[in-house]
């Protein structure tokens, strides 16, 4: 039996780590779970700029949850990933060919510059088509992820887009009825993204520039304060190193955001029903570090008309009440998203 994964997801502004233990009747139980912070502009835009600062910060978080095991899988994301769904002619032979094809015409990277994946998801539509997708991941990118676990005494077994990672989260919580059209709208800190998937498969992905910084700044320059303080006062703290209330202004700036990222992701949905024959969604799930930020659901939702859910990932996994603190794992479960995703893939997943 395959040994499972260590799920690291390396985020702009901090590492998350969760390991489950998979029975034989595919029960599973939570055995670590951490978070840990990393400096500013450590990851840009899914790249590592400062590797040190991140190696650190695994060695740190590996010591600190005292963390047994060396295989892990990885989510790489930004704008050094592309997934596709492509509509071919059928062909029984020189599939390989042909995506080499596709690749030159649909991944905005030179073809040695990426590493390329693909999976078919329908062999043949009535109209003589395939539907294939296309993943496609900046080589160099990659090669940094792997560079970096792997100084912090990690094997890298597994790298996949946070878009699956995610998708896989939500089924293990929660499962995907057949026929049902689910939206995964993940907000990062730098850029957010939305993912439709149809009966377990994704059908769509596109990112949207803005994320939890973008409330950040918009804060900052409302009040005039530091990043810190920013930061704090994004989700209801007070600024570091006082007890103050948080201003009043905060919760309008909050409100104005969450209808600017609403509307973003709004227009994704329609652009995705536009061009679609698979139909309307039923439901959205909401992951990342700033689905937590009061008022964002309710934006999305209203925008969208649609129920939005914030995910725990948690929600089927058997937690030991006597050594975890629940209201820190309830707090952060939805930052824990893709982490979780990844520790359900195993050694030797492709």
């Amino acid at each position: 039996m395959a040994k499972q994964c260590i799920g690291i997801d390396i985020g702009h502004h901090a590492i998350k780590l969760v390991q489950l233990k998979v029975s034989r009747r595919g029960e599973h139980t939570l055995q670590n779970f951490g978070i840990e912070p990393l400096p500013q502009q450590a990851i840009v835009d899914g790249s590592i700029m400062n590797h040190g600062a991140v190696t650190d910060a695994l060695r740190e978080l590996k010591s600190r949850i005292h963390l047994k095991g060396a295989d892990v899988a990885l989510a790489v994301s930004g704008r050094g990933v592309t997934i596709k769904k492509l509509k071919i002619p059928f062909m029984e032979e020189g599939l390989d060919e042909q995506m080499d094809w596709e690749v030159q015409q649909n991944i905005p990277f030179a073809r040695d510059e990426v590493l390329v994946d693909h999976t078919v998801l329908v062999e043949q539509t009535p109209d003589g088509q395939m539907e294939v997708l296309l993943v496609a991941a900046k080589r160099d990118m990659v090669a940094e992820y792997i560079h970096v676990v792997r100084d912090a005494g990690f094997n890298a077994s597994v790298v996949e887009p946070a878009a699956f990672a995610i998708q896989n989260a939500v089924d293990q919580a929660v499962g995907f009825a057949p026929g049902e059209i689910v939206g995964l709208v993940n907000v990062g800190a730098i850029h957010s993204s939305i993912s439709v998937v149809l009966e377990g498969a994704p059908v769509f992905t596109r990112d949207i520039t803005k994320g939890g910084n973008t409330y950040t700044d918009a804060i900052m320059q409302k009040l005039g304060v530091s990043f810190d303080a920013g930061e704090a006062y994004k989700v209801g703290g007070s600024a570091p190193g006082t007890s103050d209330v948080v201003p009043h202004e905060v919760p309008v700036v909050i409100s104005e955001i969450s209808q600017e990222i609403a509307l973003e992701f709004q227009r994704s949905i329609d652009f995705f029903i536009n061009d679609s024959v698979e139909g309307r969604l039923s439901r959205i799930f909401l992951t990342g570090g700033t689905a937590l930020v009061s008022q964002l659901a309710q934006a999305v939702q209203e925008r969208a008309r649609i129920p939005v859910h914030i995910l725990n990932p948690f929600e089927r996994t058997t937690i030991d009440e006597r050594r975890w603190d629940m209201q820190y794992l309830q707090e952060n479960a939805p930052v824990a998203s893709a982490a979780f995703g990844l520790a359900l893939r195993k050694v030797g997943d492709c």
